[in-house]
């Protein structure tokens, strides 16, 4: 390697050190191939830019995965010094919104209509939404974990996985609806996998968009795990953290559960006029 490495040059080096997830390892070659050269004034051009473009949480995410990749270079002396002056990102986060139990149910009614439509491999598109969605809701695992889930994870009633994130084991019961609706994706499943064999991932996001639409919701796939958390929040206060797998206190309160809807648990100052 060149004395001074570009920045995907160090992303391939940092990661034959590691051991990280296929989606991790593709994000992190991705930011890199942005930004070539390892230096505050490229990566101050690149965040100035996203910022245009992104959520200033994803551009701190983002900053942060280059600052990793520099501090690891210098750290092996492929710099001479560390790179300074790089700006700071205020992440502004948005209260968390989540579907409600009716909304979903909605939506679960729709993927019906597509019971009859099938993917070029002669699968129901109706089955694989509903799959998604009931497995999502209920496991509440990241979606890459989620995408690679074996028809070895289903252990009777329950689905078990080691979260890739945490390393963490991880046991979830299923409804009978959701065990009907992946048990018959499974068994046409070529390589065992449940849901990851369906469809691209693009074409999926897609036929989720365009089922959502059709309901009228807004959100996308990303709020089955929130919406899963929430509504065991409401139930069972205290229980979202183990439904997601964290451990870290007050991530699931600060970034997965829409208040507006856990109303039993959400402060609220007392009344001064009855």
């Amino acid at each position: 390697m060149a004395k001074t490495p570009t920045f995907p040059e160090i992303a391939e080096a940092y990661l034959s050190e590691r051991v990280v997830t296929p989606t991790h390892a593709a994000n992190v070659r991705r930011i890199a191939a942005r930004v070539k050269h390892i230096t505050a004034e490229e990566v101050n051009k690149f965040l100035r830019l996203r910022l245009q473009e992104r959520k200033s949480t994803t551009v701190k995410a983002e900053r942060g995965v280059l600052l990793t990749l520099a501090k690891w270079s210098y750290e092996r002396d492929y710099l001479d010094k560390p790179i300074k002056g790089v700006l700071k990102i205020k992440a502004r986060r948005e209260p968390t919104r989540a579907w409600t139990v009716a909304e979903l149910r909605a939506v679960i009614d729709a993927t019906r209509q597509w019971d009859s439509r099938t993917t070029r491999r002669g699968t129901s598109i109706g089955v694989f939404l509903r799959g998604w969605i009931l497995l999502g809701y209920e496991c509440g695992s990241r979606h890459g974990d989620l995408w690679q889930m074996r028809v070895d994870n289903l252990n009777g009633d329950a689905v078990q996985w080691v979260q890739s994130k945490t390393g963490d084991a991880i046991t979830r019961l299923l409804s009978r609806s959701c065990l009907e609706a992946i048990r018959e994706l499974a068994a046409q499943s070529p390589d065992g996998r449940i849901l990851g064999w369906v469809v691209r991932k693009r074409q999926a996001a897609r036929l989720f968009r365009q089922l959502l639409d059709s309901v009228g919701v807004g959100g996308s796939s990303k709020w089955l795990r929130r919406s899963g958390a929430t509504h065991i929040e409401i139930r069972e206060p205290g229980k979202a953290k183990l439904h997601l797998g964290h451990r870290t206190p007050g991530l699931a309160e600060a970034n997965y559960l829409d208040w507006s809807q856990i109303r039993a648990n959400t402060p609220r100052a007392p009344e001064l006029i009855d």
